[in-house]
Formats: structure tokens, C-alpha cells, sequence
């Protein structure tokens, strides 16, 4: 497994978790480069929108809170709720489990917490695909039975707490209905459902029980000629103690905003469960398909949050942006500009908003996700780890938001501006299109190379005439004999290769010049031996050995391009510079040449070199309880007034868990 780059509360067993039990993710800023702690909260531009939520938490001890959390096929399974549940049970206490639903019925995946199977032949219906052809229930599905000794069958994962007593049988009740006998631990409770003797008006049966186990079945019972069916909405558990949350996850994959508009009992289901925060998290299946923000979908959503609001009139409503997605590996571009829709719809009808798309790392960011084995193939769903990490960030942003209120009583509106991060992640995207151009254009050129017959342009034939250098006996009366004393030089050398250059310092030994050679023809050259010699270092690395770059090498030279040669100079320290001696006549000089190689010598384009990434210049640290900046700048040997200015403080309060950036000396 890739190294997730993430912190395990608890250790993960297995894929099928209990909500008790569930994996707990730390997002750890410093290793998830694209997540942006410092925008992460719920936001809103005036306190009413999130008000009564935050009254309801500050009561939690009191009363019992109600979350209604409807989505698509990111939630249908439970991860990322079933993490943001547990987070806030643990804090604010645990109320109940919410509202469960038959899957297997509906022939689709269940809740990673639980399973269902079913007997008896069951109709189904869904808001994935409107008009329904049976009535919708709030939690987005439906199932229907003619059979009258069908049933249905939950396992959960775990055992409840023995303060989960209380069931509630959201259904049809009319006289039409089959009875239903609940079994749970051993105990088999009748329940009658008629609409005569429920004169309440409740669409739920309530069902008081001694304990529950982990498997809790209801069957089907037909007591009366007129029973005929059993339309079943799902199954509310929940704790007989009045203070907790009560979170409710209702998922349908494939779903999309219009999907919500044809669910029959969404008003009177929504007004029994009576929530003080409802989630609205879908959006993926209205866009992703063509890419496009279609004219009628604000109008949709418009419609929802009115609904929401008859149905309960108090309840807070959370507006859910998309993460970024691609869709036959293109990116969606409506995914930022959903952001901005909703953006508008909290600012003009009252509504919170959590932008999961800048907090998850804006556009063309999911690749990054993957790479860490936090998004799946697909580029639209992230896996369970990355589920888990959204469900953190949900639960860091509500509590972020929560701690901002508390701390600025008098703020009437909270609302991040990401404008400085859309252009810092349209630059880092620019510079990304470029470096990949020209990788493209690089790989393209050497390709060609490879299968092209040899040019001019991309290979050099250098002829060299050779003659084996024969020294003569040296006679110091003849005039025409000069003594040079030859020390070894380094040239750096530039090779042209094509569009790109090379400067490598090439070691040779002996070089002897001459004024008759045109500088063009010792550069050619020169060139000719740095070529070969980066081949053979490129290779050398390759290969892990050492290989020397070239053995003795004696070109004609202009006398004027040597600074190190010594006419008739003996050197000072011949014990720390090896050198040769030779006696040459000037006629030889003009005439010869050494060269260990071939006569003619074709030179390859070398092989890419691979680009080594920078090492960063900064680090981070993020804020723990007892720090200041004093205490910090002495621990990362900096000022205050560096911290401050690298980190645009304006003053010396911190915040725990706030992300500092520490510039490496």
C-alpha cells in the first residue's frame, strides 16, 4: 500500500467497521499540500444561517439534536457521514443511529455498517430515476411487497448501546397494509398498522423494545382481507435518553438535485424527524456528464432549500459544493463554477456553505488524490480512505466554525475569499501545462532521433586525419626544436545539441596546439569529445562504475586559447603536477595529431536526463496548545518579525492547529 501520507487514530480492521468503531483520519496539512486548512469552515454571510445549529449544539446535553444528511452516491455507502457522526457523537453525545434502509431490496450496495437482505419478491424506486413508480420516502428510496411473508433483514456490524430502545417504522398506514411482527435479541414484538387505530397522523409506527441486538428483522403478517401490500421507507433507531445527535445519512447514487423534488414524503417524513442542521451534498450527476451548469438547476435548488424551509421552518441548511472530478480522464470545469452557484444561493436565501472544492484542492487536484490511493480510477469517487478524510474535514469544519463564533460573538458573517488561492492555483497549473509541453516536445525530439536516419542537425560525423606522434631525438642546437612542458587542463566545453547546450569540463592531457588550425575546426572538435565523454558519465551512472572520460587526446590548437601552457618553463612543484615532456620540431608540430578514437566519429543524441525536483526552501509547523512566537522562533532559530512576515501575522495571537510556514536557512 502507498504511503497515505495520512494519521491513524486507531488502527483499521478490516473494510466493514461498526459506527462505534470506525477509522478516525488525521488530515495532516504538511503532507496533503492541495488541502487548505486555513478556508476549512462552514461558511455564511450572516449569523441567522447557521444560528439555531449552533444554539441546538450548545444544548446537546439537554436535548436531542437531529442531523439530515442527503447526497448521492458519495454518501449512499455511510464513509464520510458515518466518520462525521462518530467525531460529533463523541463530542456532543450519542443520540441514536438514524434511519437504516433495506438495500438489498432496492438491489443496490448497502452502508459500509451494516447489511440487508430481504425475502419475498419487493418492488423498488429511486430518485435516481424520476417519475418514481412507487412513492419516495426521505431517505431518496423505496420498497414495496404484495407478498404477505416477505421480510426484511438488518446486521449490523456491532451491537447498539443498551440505550437504544426506541424503533420507528416509517411506512404507508392505511388499511391496506400488512401488520408487521419486529424480532430483535430473542423477543418477537406485533406491530398493527392502520390507519383507524393510529389516529396520530405520523408516518411512522413507533415500536418501544427491552434491548436490540445486532440483527433486527420485520415480517410481513397479513391479519385482515383487506391487507393487501407493505410500502416501506426505512428504519429509525434511536436512543430513549433526550440529548445526543442523531445523525441521518440518505445516500442514492446516481442521484441529482431534481431527484429530491419527487420524493413524495419529503415534507411530512422531514417535519417528523425535525432536524436543526440539514446537509444538502449532491451536484456530481447534474454536471458531470456534459460538463455543463444546466439553466434550470439554481431554480432546482432554489426549490429545495423553500421545501426545507416549510417542511422545518428553524432548521439550519448546509449548502455542499462538489470535489473536483473527471470524467473520461477530462476534467469537469463546472465543478468550480458550482462552487460559485452555490456561493450565490447562500448569499441570497440564507444558507451555510462548505466549499468542499477549494478545500480539497481546487481544480485538477483529484490526480494528486489518487497518487496517495485516496481517489478511485474512475476520477469521480474516492475510496474508503478518502472518504474517511472527507468526513474528517466535515466534522474540522463544523467544529472550526463553532470555536470562530465562540471566540467572535459580535462577527455577524464568516466568509473566505479564495480568490488569492484561484490565482495561485492558476499559476501552479500554467506552470504545470508548460513543464509538460515541453517533456512532450523533449520526449518527441529524442524519439525521432532514435529512428531517424543520421543529419546534420542532430549528429556529427567529425573526420580526423591520424598520424601517430613519433618524438624526436631532442638536439639543443637545432633552432627549430621548442621544449614544451604540457600540465593537464580543464576546457568547458558547450555542446550544441539542437535547441540545447551542455556545458561540460572536459579533462584532457597533453594538448598540444598549433596556429594553422581554424578555431572553428578545434571547437567541432572539442564538441565531438564532450559529447562522447557525457555519454560515457551518463552511462557510468547508469551502471553505478566509474569510467574514466578519456585517455591521452592531442589536438591542433591555437596557441592564443591556452593560459597553462609553459614554453621552455619547467613547472615550480613537478612533485604535486604530473607532466610530460616532449621535443618537438616545429615542422612536426604542423604535421601530426594523436587521437585514441576512430578516423571518423558519429556522435548520438545523449539520453534525457531526469529533472530532480527542487528540495523545498521552507517547512511547516502547526500550532500546539502552550505555543507563542517567541517560543517558536527560538525552536526554528528565527525573529518573531520573520515569523510574521513570512506568515503575514499582524499580531502575536495563534491559533491550535494553525499551519506557520518556517523558511530553511
Amino acid at each position: 500500500m502507498r504511503n497515505l501520507l495520512i494519521v491513524l487514530y486507531t488502527i483499521f480492521i478490516g473494510t466493514t467497521l461498526s459506527v462505534q468503531a470506525q477509522e478516525i483520519i488525521e488530515v495532516d496539512s504538511l503532507k496533503f499540500p492541495w488541502y487548505a486548512p486555513s478556508i476549512n469552515y462552514v461558511q455564511f454571510y450572516h449569523k441567522s444561517a447557521i444560528k439555531h445549529f449552533q444554539e441546538s449544539l450548545n444544548q446537546s446535553n439537554k436535548s436531542k439534536i437531529s442531523i439530515m444528511h442527503m447526497g448521492d452516491s458519495h454518501i449512499q455507502s455511510e464513509i464520510p457521514t458515518g466518520v462525521a457522526r462518530q467525531l460529533l457523537q463523541q463530542k456532543y453525545g450519542d443520540g441514536g443511529r438514524g434511519l437504516v434502509f433495506p438495500y438489498s431490496a432496492a438491489k443496490t450496495y448497502s452502508s459500509i455498517h451494516y447489511s440487508s437482505k430481504h425475502e419475498g419478491s419487493w418492488q423498488y424506486a429511486k430518485t435516481l430515476k424520476v417519475p418514481p413508480s412507487i412513492p419516495l420516502g426521505i431517505m431518496g428510496m423505496s420498497v414495496k411487497t404484495e407478498d404477505s411473508t416477505a421480510s426484511l433483514t438488518y446486521t449490523f456490524n456491532s451491537k447498539f448501546p443498551s440505550t437504544y430502545k426506541t424503533l420507528k417504522i416509517y411506512c404507508n398506514i392505511d388499511s391496506l397494509s400488512y401488520d408487521i411482527n419486529v424480532e430483535t435479541d430473542g423477543v418477537v414484538y406485533p406491530v398493527e398498522i392502520d390507519a383507524v387505530r393510529l389516529p396520530n397522523n405520523l408516518p411512522y409506527v413507533l415500536v418501544n423494545v427491552h434491548s436490540l441486538s445486532n440483527v433486527i428483522t420485520l415480517k410481513c403478517v397479513k391479519t385482515a382481507k383487506s391487507q393487501k401490500e407493505f410500502l416501506f421507507y426505512g428504519l429509525e433507531i434511536t436512543s430513549n435518553d433526550d440529548k445526543g445527535i442523531v445523525y441521518h445519512s440518505a445516500g442514492v447514487g446516481g442521484s441529482r438535485f431534481k431527484g429530491l423534488l419527487h420524493i413524495e414524503k419529503f415534507n411530512s417524513h422531514l417535519k417528523t424527524i425535525n432536524p436543526d442542521l440539514v446537509i444538502l451534498d449532491l451536484g456530481t450527476n447534474d454536471f458531470l456528464y456534459d460538463d455543463s451548469i444546466k439553466s434550470n438547476l439554481r431554480a432546482e435548488i432554489v426549490e429545495i432549500v423553500t421545501n426545507v424551509r416549510i417542511a422545518t421552518p428553524l432548521a439550519s441548511i448546509l449548502l455542499c459544493t462538489t470535489q473536483d472530478l473527471y470524467y473520461k480522464q477530462k476534467n469537469i470545469e463546472s465543478c468550480e463554477k458550482f462552487s460559485a452557484l452555490l456561493q450565490g444561493v447562500a448569499k441570497d436565501l440564507d444558507c451555510a456553505l462548505w466549499d468542499w472544492f477549494w478545500i480539497s484542492g481546487g481544480p485538477k487536484v483529484l490526480k494528486n488524490w489518487q497518487a496517495e490511493g485516496l481517489a478511485r480510477t474512475d476520477l469521480i469517487h474516492l475510496t474508503n480512505s478518502g472518504y474517511k478524510v472527507k468526513g474528517k474535514l466535515l466534522y474540522d469544519g463544523i467544529e472550526n466554525t463553532m470555536a470562530y463564533l465562540k471566540k467572535f460573538p459580535a462577527k455577524d458573517s464568516l466568509i473566505i475569499d479564495v480568490q488569492k488561492l484561484k490565482e495561485r492555483k492558476s499559476n501552479e497549473l500554467y506552470l504545470q501545462e508548460i513543464a509538460k509541453k515541453d517533456s512532450i516536445n523533449l520526449l518527441a525530439k529524442i524519439d525521432t532521433a532514435k529512428n531517424a536516419p543520421v543529419r546534420a542537425s542532430e549528429e556529427k560525423i567529425v573526420d580526423v586525419p591520424v598520424k601517430q606522434l613519433e618524438a624526436p631525438v631532442a638536439s639543443a642546437t637545432k633552432k627549430d626544436t621548442t621544449t614544451l612542458v604540457v600540465q593537464t587542463i580543464v576546457l568547458p566545453v558547450t555542446v550544441k545539441l539542437d535547441t540545447q547546450k551542455v556545458i561540460v569540463p572536459i579533462a584532457t592531457t597533453g594538448l598540444v596546439v598549433d596556429s594553422l588550425v581554424s578555431k572553428e575546426a578545434i571547437l567541432d572538435s572539442l564538441n565531438t569529445v564532450a559529447v562522447v565523454a557525457e555519454q560515457k558519465r551518463m552511462e557510468a551512472k547508469r551502471t553505478h562504475t566509474a569510467t574514466p572520460i578519456s585517455d591521452k587526446i592531442k589536438v591542433l590548437f591555437k596557441e592564443e586559447f591556452l593560459q597553462v601552457m609553459h614554453v621552455n618553463k619547467p613547472t615550480k612543484n613537478p612533485s604535486k603536477t604530473p607532466t610530460k615532456e616532449y621535443t618537438i620540431s616545429q615542422k612536426s608540430l604542423k604535421e601530426t595529431i594523436e587521437i585514441p578514437v576512430k578516423d571518423s566519429l558519429v556522435v548520438p543524441l545523449p539520453k534525457p536526463m531526469k529533472k530532480v525536483p527542487p528540495k523545498p526552501k521552507y517547512t511547516y509547523y502547526r500550532v500546539r496548545s502552550g505555543d507563542n512566537l517567541s517560543e517558536i522562533a527560538d525552536r526554528h532559530g528565527c525573529t518573531v518579525q520573520q515569523l510574521k512576515t513570512w506568515n503575514r501575522l499582524r499580531g502575536t495571537s495563534l491559533d491550535i492547529g494553525q499551519t506557520l510556514v518556517i523558511m530553511k536557512k
